[in-house]
C-alpha cells in the first residue's frame, strides 16, 4: 500500500473524542514513529509503497490507540525541547506546556544558574534538557519512584547528559544550595480523576498526576521547603494547576519567599510560578 493510502485508512479507523481530537494528525505521527522516519517523510513520499512489515506493526499501533492507549506510550518517545525523551507508563507524558518551565529558566536574569535540582523528574525531560541547555551548571534530580528514575536516567544517557539522580520523596536527603529549582509535581485535585479523558485516567500514573484533595498540596510542601534549597538570590519555578497561583503565593509568603513571576500558558492560565529568595 502506498502511503496515501496507508493514512487515510488510518483516520478513518480512528474515532475522534476529547483525548485525539484530530485523527489525521495522530495517524500521520504514529505511522512516521512506526517507520523511524520524520512526518516530512511521509508528505514528500505520499506514493510510495510500504513493505507489508512495516504496515502490519502500523497496524497492531492503530488497534492499541483505539483502544485507548496513548500514542506516546506505544511509540515509547515524546518530543520536548526538540529532543525526543523515552516514555513509558512509569511517567507522566511531558506536556507543552511545561516547556515553560525551560524559557522561563533560560531567561533568569543576572547568569546562568550554577547549581540547579528538578524535584520529582519524572521522564528527566526537565533536569536532562537543563543540563544540556545550561551546560556550566551540575544539575540534580530527584523522584520518588523507582521506575520513573530508570526512565530518566535511561534519558540521560540517551542524550548525554550529566544529571545526578537521586531516589527521594521531595527533597528530604538533599544537602546543599541550589541557585534554581524547578517542579513540575502532581497538582490535579483527587476529585477531578472522573472527569479526564481515558488515555490519562486509565494509562498515566497516578501518583504523577494527582496532588492531593486541592492539588497543591505537594507543592505547597516543596514551598515550605525551599528556604533551606536556595541559595541568597536563588529561584524557584513551578508548575501549578488553574487557580493554584494564589495559594502558592500565599504559602511562598509564609516561607519568607518572594513571588516574582506567573507565566500564564497558551490558553491564558497561569502555568509556572516564580519564587526567588531574597
Amino acid at each position: 500500500m502506498k502511503v496515501r493510502d496507508v493514512l487515510r485508512e488510518a483516520a478513518a479507523s480512528l474515532p475522534a473524542g476529547a483525548g485525539l481530537p484530530d485523527p489525521a494528525r495522530e495517524a500521520r505521527w504514529l505511522l512516521a514513529a512506526a517507520l523511524g522516519c520524520p512526518e516530512s517523510w511521509l508528505i514528500a513520499h505520499a506514493d510510495d509503497e510500504l513493505p507489508a512489515p512495516s504496515i502490519e506493526r502500523f497496524h497492531g499501533w492503530l488497534a492499541r490507540r483505539r483502544a485507548g492507549e496513548p500514542a506516546h506510550y506505544i511509540a515509547g518517545s515524546c518530543p520536548f525541547w526538540g529532543r525526543d525523551f523515552i516514555v513509558s507508563p512509569a511517567v507522566l507524558i511531558p506536556r507543552p506546556e511545561t516547556e515553560l518551565l525551560i524559557a522561563s529558566a533560560l531567561s533568569l536574569p543576572p547568569a546562568p544558574p550554577r547549581r540547579v535540582l528538578d524535584v520529582g523528574t519524572g521522564s528527566g525531560c526537565l533536569a536532562v534538557t537543563l543540563a544540556l541547555e545550561l551546560s556550566a551548571a551540575h544539575v540534580a534530580a530527584t523522584d520518588v519512584s523507582l521506575a520513573a528514575l530508570a526512565v530518566a536516567r535511561a534519558n540521560a544517557r540517551r542524550h548525554d547528559a550529566e544529571v545526578a539522580f537521586l531516589a527521594a520523596d521531595l527533597t528530604a536527603p538533599i544537602a546543599g544550595t541550589f541557585d534554581l529549582v524547578v517542579a513540575n509535581l502532581p497538582y490535579l485535585p483527587a476529585g477531578l480523576r472522573a472527569a479526564l479523558s481515558p488515555e490519562i485516567r486509565e494509562h498515566e500514573p497516578y501518583d504523577a498526576l494527582f496532588g492531593g484533595p486541592r492539588g497543591h498540596e505537594l507543592v505547597g510542601r516543596l514551598v515550605a521547603e525551599l528556604p533551606r534549597l536556595l541559595a541568597p538570590g536563588g529561584h524557584a519555578l513551578l508548575e501549578i494547576g488553574d487557580g493554584q497561583a494564589e495559594a502558592v503565593a500565599a504559602a511562598a509568603k509564609v516561607a519568607g519567599l518572594l513571588h516574582v513571576a506567573s507565566v500564564p500558558d497558551a490558553s491564558g492560565v497561569a502555568r509556572v510560578v516564580g519564587l526567588a529568595r531574597p
